[in-house]
């Protein structure tokens, strides 16, 4: 985590193995500077044998997403033009290279820590709706963790770190993204992961109008045991495991937006 302490704010952002992240100013302004680290390859690398091995596991082979290049043009400006068409919107870029990203300060903070602090569900349900939109334009994101969103000061919702993003909408690749984020929840207390969890359901049904893709369930099963280890990782799983698989092989609850 990087703890920034402003005149009227503390903002944690979440920081993965892949980069080191520092906050600066330029022009006046706050920006985000995110360094490569030595392990980053590493990193993607396990990521995408992680994908290939899951999708063997659970007979729906699916192509991994492309690293190295394939994973800095997708952070570029074109990448972020394509979003923003579709919808999508994400932090300012300033500048890309092979080994530095520099892009807008996004005052609220992370996903994550923003729905652990008991923000409104609807940040959840903005959640589900990018992740729709993006199935519905043929592409997934493969890394869909909670932390990989970012809160604007109006609530409004951005998609930050998108160098797995990959042109494939396979049962496996939406249900990847769908398990990754709540697999990435599945710290929070029962009651508040699920009112999340249907949240984050509804915004991606109101995008999609078709059924959340199956293999999710047993995903972020897999998946949360890696990004949400604790006592309430256990206690989710063994109590709505059940539920859902039953409620979701119909996948016929009545959606309201919040």
């Amino acid at each position: 985590m990087y703890l920034f302490s402003g005149s009227d704010c503390i903002t944690l952002y979440f920081v993965n193995w892949q980069r080191e992240i520092s906050i600066t100013e330029i022009d006046g302004k706050k920006v985000v500077v995110k360094r490569n680290k030595m392990s980053k390859n590493l990193h993607d690398y396990l990521i995408v044998m992680t994908y290939a091995i899951l999708s063997i596991l659970l007979a729906h082979p699916s192509t991994p997403p492309e690293f190295g290049n394939k994973t800095t043009s997708n952070e570029g400006f074109e990448m972020r033009e394509k979003l923003r068409l579709i919808g999508i919107a994400t932090p300012s870029l300033i500048s890309i290279s092979d080994n530095l990203l520099v892009e807008e300060f996004v005052q609220g903070g992370d996903l994550h820590e923003a729905l652990s602090n008991g923000s409104n569900f609807s940040l959840s349900f903005a959640a589900g709706i990018i992740t729709g939109r993006l199935h519905k334009s043929g592409y997934s994101f493969t890394d869909n963790k909670s932390q990989n969103y970012l809160v604007g000061s109006t609530n409004k919702v951005l998609r930050t770190d998108l160098a797995f993003i990959k042109k494939n909408v396979s049962v496996f690749a939406k249900s990847m993204d769908v398990g990754t984020f709540l697999g990435s929840l599945l710290s929070l207390d029962t009651e508040k992961y699920k009112a999340m969890e249907n949240a984050f359901y509804e915004g991606y049904y109101t995008e999609v109008k078709s059924p959340i893709p199956y293999l999710s369930i047993p995903l972020r099963n897999i998946l949360g045991f890696g990004l949400s280890m604790g006592s309430n990782w256990v206690v989710n799983v063994l109590l709505e495991s059940a539920k859902m698989i039953s409620n979701r092989r119909k996948f016929g609850f009545s959606v309201k937006s919040p």
